[in-house]
């Protein structure tokens, strides 16, 4: 008898049986039926799905055959793994190889053999598929072309395995993610909240007057404090966005004092940036319907960028307008635009122009992908156009809630 030496792969074809993840899983269908196929066409006792590890032979699905697995040193697989096509064994009795190999003199007294090799998803063969009888016969190469048409069906659902194991893992790193973004909530953006409402005060004098040095350092960590908790309301709401948690409470809304709002909200701000704020509203009474505080976060978002954006002493002004049946409220900066490498990119999660750690303007890069997923969500759309003087236009349009409606 003469062991099968060891493939050259063999490590790597380890590797790729165990990433499997098929070694000693219970009985599946899926397999099983592969084998009967086999056995019935081509009139064989024992079919099988054959495994091989470092020591052994193990079968994941198996016909006429009680045992589970085999030494390696004394299979025939082993020596069919060693090659790309279908091993044949015609009379194992007369195989130098094989005539005193104790699965040939023993049960299930093997004499005839034909295995082709199975392979994992990256191309190493990690088994076969086999046949085997207790009578010598002879094999043609029309019966070697259709087991290895079998075999390339156990193939197939190695990749559904993987496909399922793959998927199987997008699930749990996403409930890991999930569970991050819960603790992000409960432990973090609790104690900041009170450690941002604080500093709120000292900014605000409620300790007296405190010396300059003192005084810029807490305005520092006061806006450091906002900006993180800017951030974690981002990550929280691109969360409840994603998993379908977030909450739509819509309902005819009166554009125009929505905007004039959320324009006098800002003034301050644009008073830090040297900015002015100007709403250009020729449709009074035009309603949509929105969540009013849910397209305030928009506009928040689309004034605070506008206004991050625009030299000192300029502009920034927001439009209302009709589009067919549409309203359009857009929200127009005289900055010096979006740059080219960076439009097809502007709304995807964690985008910024720049990204590097010395920036000038802060941000999380979620304001634009939150803003378009709310705006969707509400049946609109928002966009922007770039002029080519310089400046952008961030729009949105909404349904028109006509008069009638109520």
């Amino acid at each position: 008898m003469l062991p099968p030496p060891l493939p050259p792969d063999e490590s790597q074809r380890l590797q790729a049986l165990k990433s499997l993840c098929v070694l000693d899983t219970p009985s599946e269908e899926r397999f099983n039926r592969i084998v009967r196929a086999a056995a019935r066409l081509f009139d064989v006792p024992i079919a099988l799905v054959s495994l091989l590890d470092e020591a052994r032979q193990w079968f994941k699905a198996r016909v006429g055959l009680s045992a589970t697995e085999t030494p390696r040193d004394v299979s025939f697989c082993g020596h069919a793994i060693l090659g790309s096509h279908t091993f044949v064994v015609p009379d194992a009795l007369h195989d130098p190889r094989f005539h005193d190999n104790p699965l040939v003199l023993g049960a299930p007294h093997i004499r005839f053999y034909a295995g082709h090799p199975v392979r994992a998803p990256d191309g190493s063969r990690v088994g076969t598929l086999c046949l085997l009888d207790s009578k010598p016969r002879d094999f043609s190469d029309a019966d070697r072309a259709a087991l290895a048409d079998l075999a390339a069906w156990v193939e197939l659902e190695f990749d559904s395995v993987t496909i399922r194991l793959a998927r199987e893992a997008l699930e749990e790193q996403q409930r890991l993610k999930n569970e991050f973004v819960s603790t992000v909530s409960h432990e973090l953006r609790t104690p900041l909240t009170s450690i941002r409402g604080s500093l709120s005060l000292l900014v605000g004098g409620m300790a007296g007057t405190m010396e300059p040095p003192v005084a810029e350092m807490v305005g520092i960590a006061h806006k450091n404090s906002e900006r993180l908790l800017r951030l974690i309301n981002d990550m929280l709401d691109l969360d409840k966005m994603e998993s379908g948690r977030l909450d739509l409470h819509p309902r005819p809304t009166e554009l125009a004092p929505l905007l004039v709002q959320a324009v006098e909200a800002h003034r301050g701000y644009a008073d830090t940036y040297g900015v002015r704020l100007e709403t250009v509203l020729d449709l009074a009474g035009a309603r949509v319907v929105v969540d009013p505080d849910r397209l305030e976060q928009v506009l928040a978002n689309l004034l605070s960028n506008a206004i991050k954006y625009s030299p000192r002493g300029e502009r920034v002004t927001v439009r209302l307008s009709r589009e067919g049946a549409r309203l359009r409220v857009g929200v127009e900066d005289r900055g010096p635009g979006v740059p080219d490498a960076f439009r097809s990119r502007i709304f995807q999660k964690f985008a910024q122009a720049d990204g590097s750690d010395t920036r000038k303007r802060s941000g999380t890069g979620l304001g634009l992908s939150i803003a378009r997923a709310l705006v969707e969500r509400q049946g609109g759309t928002l966009d922007f156009t770039c002029a080519p003087g310089g400046g952008t236009v961030f729009w949105f349009e909404l349904p028109e809630r006509p008069p009638e409606a109520g």
